[in-house]
């Protein structure tokens, strides 16, 4: 039975967290306003990542519906497996909004109920902390003021995943909490917020060790006496945690490793901050506009002057503060300050970094911590953007704010530091106010063509599809208008656009695409049946070039062998194509590599370079020297007749649209009379090698039976502009 006094203090915590929540969610709704007369059918800021976490959420609440089943396997940049691993998987923040989804089927107000969280929560979960070590509701409402609307959010109001950082503050009270009172449901609840925080955002999987590492570590220093079962319980909730993390670690590094999906330390350090960053705002920050400089990209981390001279207060003033009182707080204030300083120094110097500078290109080292734990950190080589580690800098900065302010106020009388906190509070919100929150609307079954042919398609049989026209990634909102259809026809796409792009998806929307050359279509067509890609949707009215949009479908609907009906719904039109049934020939036995030794190759174009395909090195290279003009031939003579099973062109990344228009391998036993073994397009097999292959796409051509003494490949295609280029030729025998 619970005493009075007992119960009389949990009904005084349950209005006291009722009123921050509530005052919270009235500040979210002023400073994103006017978001909330738009819920269902606007987002906020644009039509880019807003609109790819709007599929994600819908994505993970449809899975979770099925137990899970198929999650990583999102529908899109098919045939590639795993594909959600490209971006952040939102799991930590769908598992909270997946019942919004299910219950009222809305995905953009799903997304939108995420976004407004992602401030209620951010601000009370520092509100927790700071009530914590301070003991100052006042204090700790400037603090969640300033941890929640800090102009860093500006920057990010397209990055869900990057303002979830709520569940930092929370769990670190639950960890403040454990250290103080031996709790272990303390320490659960600490346990559950990195889960949340790791599985929203894998930036901060890393980041937020910092904090814990520091607070975990001055503790168990702090409180000595104990510390076998202190290192203990976190032992076995660090062994939880990976229990936790091991399913996603694993996916998105058998991903990374399968695609080669890394950031390369010269990408990394160009979206590193430096230390000026730390003084340049958003340009869409109204207070500072003319006094500092608007920052670049993601380097515009202006904490706010309001925060920054309260932290500065605190850490001047430390050695006179008094200890908070109560039993909430654990922590003397002088020990608050000096861990949360060393927090926010230690994150602030890993914002910058493999290569810390002052400004730009003014290195001060050539190389600094951050580059030293991507040596040997796994997985720190996946995140693209160091600065925002500036995310801890700012819990830190909230956490001596609020210090700060409690110093203040303990030094003035009631109405003065009540009319004190109204300024500085007012201060934070228009230091944080970027002015009306832009919305972009996006009501997806506005196009009436569209949604006829998706109804079409939910109901057709399952198969992979491409919609048409396939868009380079400046046009990424038509391709998130694609991806999020998915969630309506059920079929996987080849398009995508995410954090990583696919190698076929780059390659079909580059400029070497066989889907912007007419002559190609047919290949193309064969090429993406051999992928198992069932449907093509045709969008005329999304075409910038009409013409071209309608010549592209009249090459189409003229593939009368490849395509097994047509359905025309007004502006869009879907082809359903034929299955992939082709003979191919299958080398029988082993086959093995022909020697240099026992050949000699000649050509039509640039003789002298014709060893470049020969010679081993995938960076040198064999080409013609002039557009594919249909003339083009390469010839090799063996010592004696072989059966020739393979022929390999390797290509590379940068030269795809060297590949022949039009092949043909012929082989002669005598040198007079030639029999064809292959002819056609090979966009098939090219295809296939830039699915299958990280670097060097082969163009493998598997023959038929053979007595060859002498082997020619003819090029009969043309070109615009592209030569006929081949990095390595290889030739395998049974």
């Amino acid at each position: 039975m619970t005493s009075p006094l007992r119960d009389r203090k949990s009904s005084r915590q349950t209005l006291e967290a009722v009123a921050v929540i509530a005052w919270f969610t009235g500040l979210t709704v002023l400073m994103t306003f006017p978001l909330v007369a738009h819920l269902g059918d606007s987002l906020p800021s644009d039509l880019g990542d807003p609109l790819l976490n709007t599929w994600i959420l819908a994505w993970d609440a449809d899975r979770l519906l099925h137990g899970l089943q198929g999650f990583w396997d999102a529908p899109m940049f098919y045939p590639y497996a795993r594909t959600l691993t490209y971006s952040e998987h939102l799991l930590g923040v769908a598992v909270l909004t997946a019942p919004f989804q299910w219950l009222f089927d809305n995905p953009v107000g799903t997304y939108n109920f995420a976004f407004l969280l992602s401030y209620v929560l951010a601000g009370s979960g520092m509100y927790l902390l700071a009530r914590q070590l301070t003991g100052n509701r006042m204090a700790s409402t400037v603090a969640g003021m300033a941890f929640a609307f800090c102009p860093f959010r500006i920057l990010h109001v397209g990055h869900l995943q990057v303002l979830l950082y709520g569940w930092m503050p929370i769990g670190l009270w639950a960890l403040h909490r454990y250290f103080a009172s031996g709790s272990r449901r303390a320490l659960g609840g600490f346990l559950v917020s990195f889960v949340l925080l790791a599985w929203t955002n894998g930036y901060y999987l890393y980041f937020f060790c910092i904090p814990v590492s520091i607070v975990a570590i001055s503790e168990i220093v702090r409180h000595r006496e104990r510390w076998q079962r202190s290192v203990t319980d976190l032992a076995v909730t660090a062994a939880l945690f990976v229990v936790a993390m091991a399913p996603f670690a694993f996916a998105y590094m058998q991903t990374h490793a399968d695609q080669g999906l890394v950031r390369t330390r010269d990408l990394i350090a160009r979206y590193s901050a430096d230390v000026v960053s730390y003084v340049q705002i958003p340009g869409e920050l109204k207070v500072w506009q003319g006094i500092l400089q608007a920052g670049p990209g993601e380097a515009a981390l202006f904490p706010g002057l309001t925060v920054l001279c309260l932290a500065l207060i605190a850490v001047m003033a430390r050695d006179r503060l008094a200890p908070p009182p109560g039993p909430d707080s654990p922590l003397s204030t002088r020990h608050v300050v000096a861990l949360y300083a060393g927090i926010g120094f230690a994150a602030f110097f890993l914002s910058l970094g493999p290569e810390p500078s002052w400004s730009g290109r003014t290195a001060l080292l050539s190389t600094g911590p951050y580059d030293w734990l991507l040596a040997v950190v796994p997985g720190l080589d996946g995140l693209r953007v160091p600065s925002r580690l500036a995310s801890v800098v700012y819990l830190s900065l909230a956490v001596l704010g609020a210090v700060g302010f409690s110093a203040l106020a303990g030094w003035l009388s009631r109405p003065v530091g009540t009319t004190l906190a109204v300024i500085v509070a007012a201060s934070i919100l228009v230091e944080g106010y970027r002015g009306p929150m832009p919305l972009a609307r996006f009501v997806p079954d506005e196009n009436a063509d569209e949604q006829a042919a998706y109804a079409w398609l939910r109901g057709a049989e399952p198969g992979g599809m491409i919609e048409l026209p396939i868009v380079e990634a400046e046009r990424y909102p038509l391709t998130l208008r694609y991806v999020f259809n998915t969630l309506q026809h059920g079929h996987p796409i080849v398009n995508g656009y995410s954090g990583y792009d696919s190698r076929l998806n780059s390659f079909l929307t580059g400029g070497s695409s066989p889907l912007s050359e007419l002559a190609q279509v047919g290949g193309a067509l064969r090429g993406l049946r051999a992928q198992n890609v069932r449907y093509v949707t045709v969008h005329l009215d999304e075409y910038r070039d009409r013409e071209f949009g309608e010549a592209t479908l009249g090459a189409l609907r003229r593939q009368r062998g490849q395509i097994r009906q047509t359905q025309v719904f007004g502006e869009t039109t879907v082809l359903e194509l034929m299955p992939w049934n082709e003979p191919t020939w299958t080398a029988t036995g082993v086959s093995t590599p022909i020697s240099l030794l026992h050949f000699r190759a000649t050509a039509s174009h640039r003789g002298n370079r014709l060893s470049m395909a020969f010679d081993g090195d995938p960076a040198t290279r064999w080409l013609t020297g002039r557009r594919q003009m249909g003339d083009e031939w390469i010839q090799i003579q063996f010592d004696s007749p072989r059966d020739v099973a393979r022929v390999r062109l390797a290509m590379a990344q940068r030269s795809l649209g060297d590949y022949p228009r039009i092949l043909t391998v012929e082989s002669s036993s005598d040198g007079e009379l030639f029999q064809t073994l292959y002819d056609g397009s090979p966009l098939p097999q090219l295809l296939e090698g830039i699915v299958t292959h990280l670097d060097d796409p082969p163009i493998d051509l598997t023959l038929p039976p053979n007595r060859t003494l002498t082997l020619r490949l003819r090029q009969r295609g043309r070109t615009r502009s592209f030569f006929w280029s081949i990095h390595e030729l290889q030739l395998w025998e049974r």
